[in-house]
């Protein structure tokens, strides 16, 4: 029971910190038009969702390990995506000063 109330501790910490990486995400899908950051959170909802029962604390962490995982490469990805298009920007602006 302890290593479960453990494991549920750290899979509730992934989930928030989930939540918070996700809120980060001004862009919509081209798709749809939806707020990356509500289909993120969306998507989040429904695999802890799906996990929510799992009783055995070794395959629960599994799950987190590749949860935290996936997201600090979501969180790498979206920091070299952003800084990218702040580098993009200011080439734009010196350009149009230059003019």
């Amino acid at each position: 029971a302890t290593a479960m109330a453990a494991t549920r501790k750290e899979a509730l910490r992934l989930y928030r910190d989930i939540l918070r990486t996700a809120r980060n995400f001004p862009w919509e899908q081209p798709e749809t038009g939806r707020p990356w950051r509500d289909v993120l959170s969306e998507s989040a909802r429904k695999e802890f969702e799906q996990c929510r029962h799992m009783d055995d604390p070794s395959e629960a962490m599994k799950q987190i390990l590749v949860g935290r995982h996936c997201l600090e490469e979501t969180a790498k990805k979206f920091e070299e995506t952003r800084q990218q298009i702040l580098r993009n920007q200011g080439k734009t602006k010196s350009k149009s000063k230059k003019t």
